[in-house]
């Protein structure tokens, strides 16, 4: 059984590492779909991602989060969870993607737009064998497997998809190549769960006097997951499923571009929170202080990264949005950008919450989280993208995960959750500031066309560094302290 501090940086960086060659990858790809096929063809791939990663999660009924928590606890259960889930998704799956397509015909979408709907949904069965196997893997926290499968599958999916554009494909091609992904992704899922033998045997004493829950009470506990993973997954899709809906492909277009390069470190986070889960949940019960003293590295450290990224982001908005994208008209692009780099560090308090909450086994805490952020995007930007286009959706993102932060680090006082808020906040706000303003007056002095600001921004973190070294919120202590909290 190997150490925590191990089994935590290998879940850690086998996420990290699947998130990063996942994003990676998939910025290569939107950067070409933008260059061949224009702002408007980059809107119709992210609407059909966004409804895909909705309708998987609807497929998915809350099991996951569920069974990584208990199955953390009960191995003996996994084979007999695996079985169930299963078929109860793939059920799921059928069903959602016949309510899609109802959808689509009610939506004022393009007739190509509500093809490229049906062919990615089509994915969804194949997506339930690859989501049970998963949370399989998740729960006897071998996170290494999900990057396999996740790395593989996203490699095939950029390939295959590079390969039609080159070729002339249109989108709908594209959603085509989820779907073959996808069957691909399911195979390796069971040849992994057959070479590991993480299913366990029936032959086992466990498994021969374990009982599995019924359908029914496996659904009913499973519901405050479920409504919370619903709810994830529209904080991060509401804004591009309203802009198709309000603004139209181009406009949608113009928006991903900007969020495609904050999705870096929102992504990071949510992985940041999801490899630490299992291990938080197995600590607050086993070793309650190491528990305590892990969450609140987590999230100093966390806020201590992302707010200089959040002020970087600011200061070269404009020259990065005309290096990457400048076929979808940069000058409109980088005032969203410069306002949605502020969701990161304020998701992270959010996100943080949420998956504390949970380990304290505050369900519906968390989901009132969830719930407060999709409120916001819900109240704000259909009355902000009218009136201020993509610039307008992201001040209504920022806003509502904003107030969910807020509300989060409530609800953990109120809960009594023995976990603090962001230690020295103001000082760390003033260096990630102050570093920002340095770095955009220095961008302001460049010509439009020149790369310097690229090692302009470097340097200004590693000032940033130097100012938390020189003032002790920054010290080689802190290794050793993130050491011992994950001994065990």
């Amino acid at each position: 059984m190997p150490r925590t501090d191990r089994r935590v940086l290998l879940n850690t960086g086998a996420l990290a590492g699947s998130s990063l060659w996942r994003i990676g990858l998939s910025f290569v790809l939107q950067v070409v779909i933008a260059s061949r096929l224009g702002p408007q063809g980059l809107g119709q791939y992210v609407t059909a991602l966004a409804y895909l990663n909705v309708s998987q999660v609807l497929s998915e009924l809350g099991l996951p989060r569920l069974l990584v928590r208990d199955l953390a606890q009960a191995p003996h259960h996994r084979g007999r969870a695996f079985r169930q889930a299963l078929a109860m998704q793939l059920l799921a799956g059928v069903l959602v993607w016949l309510g899609l397509a109802g959808l689509t015909g009610l939506l004022p979408y393009s007739p190509e737009t509500r093809q490229v709907l049906l062919v990615a949904a089509a994915s969804l069965p194949l997506f339930a064998i690859t989501s049970s196997a998963e949370t399989v893997f998740q729960a006897a926290e071998r996170m290494e497997l999900v990057m396999g499968v996740e790395m593989t599958t996203n490699a095939l999916i950029v390939g295959a998809s590079l390969g039609v554009l080159v070729l002339g494909g249109s989108v709908v091609h594209l959603a085509g190549v989820l779907v073959g992904t996808q069957a691909i992704s399911a195979l390796l899922c069971l040849v992994l769960l057959a070479h590991t033998g993480l299913l366990g045997s029936a032959d086992t004493p466990e498994a021969r006097t374990s009982t599995s829950p019924r359908w029914r009470r496996l659904l009913r506990e499973a519901q405050p997951f479920y409504y919370l993973t619903l709810a994830n997954v529209l904080l991060h899709r509401t804004d591009i499923l309203l802009l198709s809906v309000l603004a139209g492909d181009r406009t949608t277009g113009i928006y991903s571009a900007a969020y495609l390069v904050v999705r870096v470190f929102l992504v990071l986070t949510q992985t940041f929170w999801q490899a630490l889960y299992p291990t938080l949940s197995r600590l607050r019960h086993q070793r309650p202080e190491q528990y305590i003293r892990l969450a609140r590295l987590a999230v100093r450290y966390g806020v201590m990264g992302l707010l200089p990224g959040a002020a970087l982001l600011t200061a070269v908005a404009l020259p990065l949005m005309a290096l990457l994208f400048p076929q979808v008209t940069p000058a409109a692009g980088a005032p969203v950008l410069r306002t949605l780099a502020w969701a990161a560090p304020l998701f992270f308090l959010a996100s943080g919450a949420t998956t504390l909450l949970l380990v304290e086994h505050r369900a519906r805490a968390s989901l009132a989280v969830a719930l407060v952020h999709l409120a916001g995007m819900a109240l704000l930007l259909p009355a902000l993208i009218p009136v201020f286009g993509p610039v307008g959706a992201a001040v209504g993102v920022v806003a509502a995960i904003g107030a969910s932060a807020g509300v989060g680090l409530y609800l953990l006082r109120q809960a009594q959750a023995p976990v603090r808020g962001p230690q020295r906040l103001p000082w760390l706000l003033f260096a990630a500031l102050s570093t920002g303003g340095l770095v955009a007056f220095g961008v302001q002095q460049m010509d439009p066309g020149s790369l310097l600001w690229i090692p302009l921004a470097g340097g200004g973190g590693l000032l940033y560094l130097t100012f938390l070294w020189s003032t002790g919120l920054l010290s080689v202590d802190d290794w050793a302290l993130f050491r011992r909290a994950l001994q065990g």
